[in-house]
């Protein structure tokens, strides 16, 4: 019987975990599927969304680069006078996810936030 569940358990292909922004305002389930190159959200009362494609305010020119257990989520916002970059590093060796905002206006460089998000794995 354990040779027959162990495999499964050792070759496990999806991830997930439960991240809040800073601040408390913010809280989102990521389920990543290491065999398809799939990255799920799901934000609190929401449903599932792909989220290398879902278009969350607006965004233009959204990328998603996958390196085994680590992903990055790069997007574009435009605004009346300038745009904003943001981009996501998530990683599920770790559990971790970093958020960068990059506020440009004029084509200079305004502000910029970095944002440590709490994760925690959840068993699957």
């Amino acid at each position: 019987m354990l040779i027959i569940i162990a495999p499964n358990i050792l070759l496990g292909k999806n991830y997930m975990m439960n991240c809040t922004s800073p601040d408390f305002k913010a809280t989102a389930f990521y389920k990543y599927n290491s065999a398809n190159e799939t990255l799920l959200i799901r934000p609190m009362k929401n449903r599932w969304k792909d989220f290398c494609k879902t278009n969350a305010q607006s965004e233009e020119s959204i990328s998603c680069t996958f390196n085994k257990l680590n992903i990055s989520r790069s997007s574009t916002v435009k605004k009346e006078d300038g745009y904003i970059i943001k981009s996501y590093n998530i990683n599920f060796v770790e559990y971790s996810l970093f958020e960068t905002i990059k506020t440009y206006k004029n084509n200079n460089l305004k502000e910029k936030i970095n944002n440590i998000y709490k994760c925690r794995k959840i068993k699957i």
